[in-house]
C-alpha cells in the first residue's frame, strides 16, 4: 500500500464564525479516508496557531509546520477572515503550499459583497440592484428608497453566516441599519441591495471524477424568520428541501448559474451559491460562499447524499482536484 498523504486541515480564524469552523473542520477529520491521508489540525485563533492533538494545542506557525512533514497542501475549513478573505491562501501560496479554495485573489473578490455583485453583474449574471456606502460616506434615505424600495438589505461588505445584516422595513430604520453594517464592515463599508422576491434556492459546487465543476442538487430553503439569517441557518429555524421540489427546466437554470457564478469567480474545491429564483422564474445571484458550512447540519453534504456521494467520497474528490 502507498504511503499515506500528510495534508493540513485549517480551522477557527478570527471572525464570529469560527465556532462554525469548528464543526465544519471536525467533519473533515472525521470522515476523510485515513487509509489514503495523514490529517493535521491546525486551529487558527486570534493569539497564534496551534497544532490539535488528541485534544491537547501545541502553539505552531507554518514554518514549522512546513519543517516537520511533507504536507501534499491544506484544506481549509475556516470561514469568516483569514480564511475566506485570501490572507491565508496569500501565506500558503508564499509558501509553495496548496489549498482546497480558490487562489488569494479570487479569495479576495469573492469576501466583498459590492465587488463580487459588480462583477457578476458585468458578466451578465443577474444580481440584486445595489448601492454601495464607504466609511464617511454622506446618504440620501429618501434616494435609496426611491431607488431601491423597500424592504431592502443592508449588509456589512466583509462578513459571513448572515452576521450584520438587516432587513429594512421602514425608512425609518435605515440609518440604524447603515451605521451597524458600517461598523461591522468596517473599512470595506457596506452594500444595501433591493430585496428580490420568489423562492429562495441554493446548489453547491464541486469537482466531479474528472475535475470539471458539478453543480450538485438543488436545495430549497425556507425561512421561519425574515430572511436566511444565522438563527435560521444554524439554529434549525428554517427548512431545507433537499431534492427542491422544481420543475426540471428550473433545477436546470439554476444549476447552470451555479457553475456560471463558479466559474466566473475562478473558483476551486467546494462552493455554495445562493440564489433567488424571482416570480418570473428568472434566478439572481444572491451571494457565493467559498468556504461554505461542512458540519453534519450543513447543506453540501446534503446534496452529494442525495446523489450517492457520501461524505469521505466528497472530501476524497475536493483533495484530488485540488491539491494532487
Amino acid at each position: 500500500m502507498a504511503s499515506k498523504r500528510a495534508i493540513l486541515v485549517f480551522t477557527g480564524g478570527y471572525s464570529g464564525e469560527a465556532v462554525i469552523s469548528r464543526k465544519s473542520a471536525q467533519m473533515v477529520m472525521d470522515h476523510i479516508d485515513r487509509e489514503r491521508f495523514d490529517p493535521t489540525l491546525v486551529h487558527i485563533e486570534p493569539s497564534g496557531w496551534y497544532i490539535d492533538a488528541n485534544g491537547t494545542k501545541t502553539p505552531t506557525s507554518l514554518e514549522l509546520l512546513l519543517a516537520s512533514h511533507a504536507f501534499i497542501g491544506a484544506f481549509i475549513m475556516v470561514h469568516g477572515t483569514p480564511g475566506e478573505d485570501g490572507i491565508l491562501q496569500a501565506e500558503l501560496q508564499a509558501a509553495g503550499v496548496k489549498c482546497t479554495t480558490g487562489d488569494e485573489q479570487a479569495m479576495a473578490l469573492t469576501f466583498h459583497k459590492g465587488h463580487t455583485s459588480n462583477h457578476l453583474r458585468n458578466r451578465g449574471i443577474r444580481v440584486a440592484r445595489s448601492i454601495q456606502l464607504l466609511p464617511g460616506d454622506t446618504w440620501d434615505n429618501e434616494a435609496i428608497t426611491e431607488d431601491l424600495g423597500l424592504p431592502c438589505f443592508v449588509k456589512p461588505n466583509e462578513t459571513g453566516s448572515s452576521i450584520g445584516i438587516h432587513k429594512v422595513n421602514r425608512i425609518a430604520d435605515l440609518d440604524t441599519a447603515i451605521q451597524d453594517a458600517m461598523q461591522i464592515g468596517g473599512k470595506t463599508g457596506v452594500i444595501i441591495e433591493a430585496m428580490l422576491r420568489g423562492r429562495e434556492f441554493t446548489s453547491g459546487v464541486i469537482p466531479d471524477e474528472q475535475g470539471n465543476p458539478l453543480a450538485l442538487p438543488i436545495t430549497e430553503i425556507k425561512t421561519h424568520r425574515e430572511f436566511f439569517d444565522y438563527a435560521a441557518k444554524y439554529n434549525g429555524e428554517s427548512d431545507e428541501i433537499t431534492p427542491a421540489e422544481i420543475s426540471d427546466e428550473l433545477r436546470d437554470r439554476l444549476q447552470a448559474v451555479a457553475v456560471s457564478v463558479y466559474r466566473a469567480t475562478n473558483m476551486r474545491g467546494m462552493a455554495r451559491v445562493d440564489m433567488m429564483a424571482e416570480e418570473d422564474g428568472e434566478p439572481h445571484v444572491i451571494e457565493i460562499n467559498t468556504v461554505p458550512g461542512f458540519s453534519e447540519a450543513s447543506i453540501i453534504p446534503k446534496q452529494a447524499a442525495a446523489v450517492g456521494i457520501s461524505k469521505q467520497e466528497l472530501i476524497s474528490q475536493i483533495i484530488d482536484h485540488t491539491l494532487l
